[in-house]
């Protein structure tokens, strides 16, 4: 029977110091300190704001500054590409690569007039590498270099 009322006396205690440290929280006046911009936050003041409701303008008498043809194909060369590279034969000896493009990963060649990229059939062979210095070709005869003329 001691140990129960020991029990309730240390309830009891307990009870009691956390109602006096509640009690002696509540009667200190403890603030934080603020600094200028933080209490003007906190105190929430907020600014009138005036709408300006404005008229659209209108222009008259400007014309397009770029000149578009309706007629012209985008991205094609003006000039018909077998002037740009005349075939010179139907055999090995005549085939001449005019121009390569290379942009990105994007390789591309003109070779007697016609476009070709990497893995294209040309003629009787194959286009298996597009360099900045020509492009190389595999027919029957093998591998070889057509270079930039």
């Amino acid at each position: 029977m001691e140990t129960f009322r020991d029990i309730i006396r240390l309830i009891v205690a307990t009870v009691a110091v956390i109602v006096m440290v509640i009690f002696g929280m509540s009667m200190l006046n403890i603030k934080p300190s603020l600094l200028p911009h933080e209490r003007r936050l906190v105190q929430l003041n907020y600014e009138k704001v005036g709408i300006i409701e404005r008229t659209p303008v209108v222009v008259t008498g400007v014309s397009n500054p770029f000149s578009v043809t309706r007629g012209a194909q985008k991205d094609f060369p003006p000039v018909d590409l077998a002037e740009l590279a005349p075939p010179e034969g139907e055999n090995g000896e005549g085939q001449r690569v005019s121009m390569v493009l290379i942009k990105d990963r994007k390789k591309i060649a003109i070779v007697d007039g016609v476009v070709v990229k990497e893995g294209d059939k040309f003629k009787n062979g194959l286009i298996k590498k597009i360099d900045k210095y020509g492009i190389l070709l595999k027919d029957k005869e093998g591998e070889r270099w057509l270079t930039l003329r």
